[in-house]
């Protein structure tokens, strides 16, 4: 985020508009293409994490899922080719002297795409050993060169789409060839002619299914975008897609960790894979609803000072309700996982399938009788029944469930408080500390999860400074 923020103004003014717009859609397109995946990332990463991390049987599953990947890259890689530059064309009003830019940049990122499949798969590899900081640090230089090397090419040397796209995609080989030359450090020997077709068709029967989910997840995601578009104009996709993303934002205590107990909830029998992810869900609870309490409170005052007066007063509402539905979406993460990794993708996928049809109707008809606030509800409501049947399908203790009430208490009062009390700024930060605040003291006292981490930490200050434990 923070290398964004530095980038992005140089790009729009040394690029201009149009080619970032160019740069912005060819990048689209290929996330999209990345469905090709057909979920083999995240069956590699069930499978590894499976075996253990030495197991003969590593290099077989890696070896398979990289050539069925690398494969299915290729192909995609030269649909994209052949078809890239009039998918641009159907998108955008692309001006003529762009145009040879354009095809010129179009087979760099059509090479791209192999390589990022297969780096996916990579990723799968080092997660099923745990090693998240190696994962999050190749992330990071991944991204910083990414995203810096191409806006020095643009202001030394030219800001073509000739330069600038070759430059981005050369750098994103560099960080996926890193990735990929740390795996091979990791699970060697590796013999590059070893393909498995028993273990390509359970991966592939496994990663069918997130596949699935992969590509019905993001239409229940834009959809209601594309609803309020249709229904109340762009100017009403702004105002409700910009807290949509604070919330998107919101959530990376919980997608991370699922993230991390996935490899575990794969390697464990069901009881303790289900014990593991009842404990996270109740500490997240916890801890996601003090950050959700702060941030329903803060919702005003923090869109007034970054996008101004008249777009807080449409959006701030809008913010406080999806804060709620965000809450509720982010412990669906942990059954989401726990599913995921005992085997179970087929489950999710077809609950996300089953919830496409009713919430088109649900959006359509809030959306049209009470605008963005009707929109806002029936994400609310669909995400809440989306965790409700994931946490019956993973068998969630009905004690665990009602453990999450003290949180939800919480921020439904921080949500009635905004509403009905007009808060000053000083006001708006004092309630949020003391909502926020309280919540984690709950926690400590009523989860035992966050009371020994509270401990832990205690423990380990008088570790460093080597001061005595009290008897």
């Amino acid at each position: 985020m923070i290398i964004a923020l530095v980038t992005m103004p140089i790009y729009v003014s040394y690029l201009g508009a149009a080619r970032y717009g160019v740069v912005s859609i060819a990048w689209l397109l290929l996330g999209y293409f990345g469905f090709l995946d057909l979920g083999l990332s995240r069956a590699t990463a069930n499978a590894l994490a499976k075996l253990g991390p030495s197991s003969s049987e590593r290099a077989k599953i890696l070896l398979t899922s990289f050539w069925v990947n690398l494969f299915l890259g290729i192909t995609g890689g030269l649909i994209l080719y052949f078809s890239g530059m009039l998918i641009m064309e159907r998108l955008l009003t692309v001006p003529p002297e762009l145009k040879p830019e354009i095809e010129a940049a179009f087979p760099w990122i059509s090479c791209l795409l192999p390589l990022a499949l297969v780096s996916g798969v990579g990723y799968g590899a080092l997660e099923s050993r745990e090693r998240f900081l190696a994962v999050n640090t190749l992330q990071v230089v991944g991204t910083t060169v990414g995203q810096v090397i191409p806006a020095l090419c643009a202001v030394f040397m030219s800001p073509s789409l000739a330069i600038v796209i070759p430059a981005a995609v050369l750098s994103r080989v560099f960080s996926i060839l890193l990735v990929l030359g740390f795996v091979a450090r990791e699970e060697w020997p590796l013999d590059p002619r070893t393909f498995d077709l028993k273990r390509c068709r359970e991966l592939l029967g496994y990663g069918g299914w997130v596949s699935v989910t992969n590509i019905v997840g993001p239409i229940l995601t834009s959809l209601d975008q594309m609803v309020i578009g249709s229904l109340l104009g762009l100017a009403a996709v702004t105002h409700y897609s910009v807290p949509m993303s604070l919330v998107g934002r919101s959530q990376i205590l919980a997608a991370s960790l699922a993230r991390t107990l996935f490899p575990r909830m794969s390697r464990f029998n069901r009881d303790e894979a289900s014990n593991l992810a009842e404990k996270a869900f109740v500490t997240l609870g916890y801890g996601f609803g003090a950050v959700s309490t702060a941030a329903i409170v803060l919702a005003r005052p923090f869109l007034v000072a970054w996008m101004g007066q008249d777009f807080a007063v449409v959006a701030t509402p809008v913010a406080e309700l999806l804060l709620i539905g965000g809450w509720i979406n982010g412990l669906a993460f942990l059954p989401y996982a726990l599913l995921q990794g005992q085997g179970r993708p087929d489950i999710v996928a077809k609950f996300h399938v089953a919830e496409l049809i009713p919430f088109v109707f649900i959006l359509w008809f809030l959306a049209n009788e009470y605008g963005l606030i009707g929109a806002a509800t029936a994400w609310v409501l669909r995400v809440a029944a989306d965790g409700g049947l994931l946490f019956a399908a993973a068998r969630f203790q009905i004690p665990r469930l009602r453990a999450i009430l003290v949180p939800f208490a919480f921020i439904l009062t921080a949500f009635l408080l905004v509403r009905f009390v007009p808060l000053t700024l000083l006001d708006a930060f004092f309630v949020a500390a003391f909502l926020g605040g309280g919540l984690l003291v709950a926690a400590i006292f009523l989860d035992r999860n966050a009371r020994d981490f509270v401990l832990s930490l205690r423990f380990r200050k008088r570790s460093l400074t080597g001061t005595p434990m009290a008897p």
